[in-house]
Formats: structure tokens, C-alpha cells, sequence
């Protein structure tokens, strides 16, 4: 088996949209520790926002197989370099998400800008908390947070996706 090539990583995470989050990871001086591992949770984020957009009908395939590649691509980023905690971390902030997200969208309730942060962004929170990036980027994603489509968030809007 190949060992994993961390600059493929790094290529996939500049194929992303690019915006201040993309820009942060992309200077090299925000980055604290292990950079394999600021890109793989960065590319876990993406894939788990990506997943929480509704996407219209022809697109839906696509979408779903688009998350996979970055899970995908996450988990043997960190497999390879025997990072199995910060694994076994992002998939307990996941569930934990999950839970939020679904009472969310089955009580209705209104988001706060910090909590939408959170629910979007647990797991980058997680950097700054771990020392793997500098807490410039919480500034980073409450700018974002101020100027996302709400809309476009299926437990913010209480609907499936059936456009």
C-alpha cells in the first residue's frame, strides 16, 4: 500500500470554495502543529457543511458522493499518520452535532449567530482549542457566520430537501 501524500490534501483543500475560512489554512503562519491535521479536520468540516446544505434534485448524487470523498479523504489523511484520537474526536463532535442539528430542526428553534458558529464549525473550534491553529480564526468564522444563507440549511428551515 502507498503512504499517504499529504500534498493531495493539501491540492483538494485549495479545489474547495474558496473564502476567509480556506484563506486562514492556506497561510502557513496560522498554522500551529500538524498541518496534516488542521487540513484533514478543515476538509471534515467542509464535508459535514456540505452535507448539511439541501442541494436541488439533479444535483443530489453528486452532493452525497462529493461528502463521502472528503470523509474519505479525512480519515485516511489521519489513519496514515496515526492520528486515531483526533479521529475519535471529530466522530464524538459529530454525533454530538447530529443530536443539535435534529432537535433543531424538529423544534423549530431560532440559531444565534454563536451557536450556528458551532454547529458549523465544531470542529475548527477544536483547533484552536487543541493549539493546531491560532485563535485568529474564531474572528474568521464569526465574519462568515454574519454573511451565510441561512436558507440553505436544512435544520434551520425545518425542511427535507424534497425541491
Amino acid at each position: 500500500m502507498q503512504p499517504y501524500n499529504d500534498s493531495a490534501l493539501s491540492e483538494l483543500i485549495t479545489k474547495l470554495d474558496q473564502n476567509e475560512i480556506t484563506d486562514f489554512f492556506s497561510d502557513s503562519k496560522n498554522i500551529i502543529h500538524k498541518r496534516h491535521v488542521a487540513n484533514a479536520v478543515l476538509l471534515f468540516t467542509y464535508a459535514l457543511n456540505q452535507l448539511d446544505r439541501i442541494p436541488s434534485a439533479d444535483e443530489r448524487e453528486s452532493h452525497v458522493l462529493a461528502g463521502d470523498f472528503y470523509f474519505s479523504e479525512f480519515y485516511s489523511s489521519l489513519a496514515s499518520h496515526c492520528e486515531m484520537d483526533v479521529v475519535h474526536d471529530m466522530v464524538e463532535i459529530s454525533k454530538l452535532l447530529s443530536s443539535k442539528k435534529s432537535r433543531l430542526y424538529e423544534d423549530a428553534l431560532e440559531v444565534s449567530d454563536s451557536e450556528l458558529k458551532y454547529l458549523l464549525f465544531a470542529p475548527l473550534l477544536y483547533l484552536i482549542d487543541n493549539g493546531y491553529v491560532t485563535s485568529d480564526l474564531d474572528n474568521v468564522l464569526g465574519r462568515y457566520i454574519k454573511n451565510i444563507d441561512r436558507s440553505k440549511l436544512a435544520y434551520i428551515i425545518n425542511t427535507k430537501g424534497e425541491r
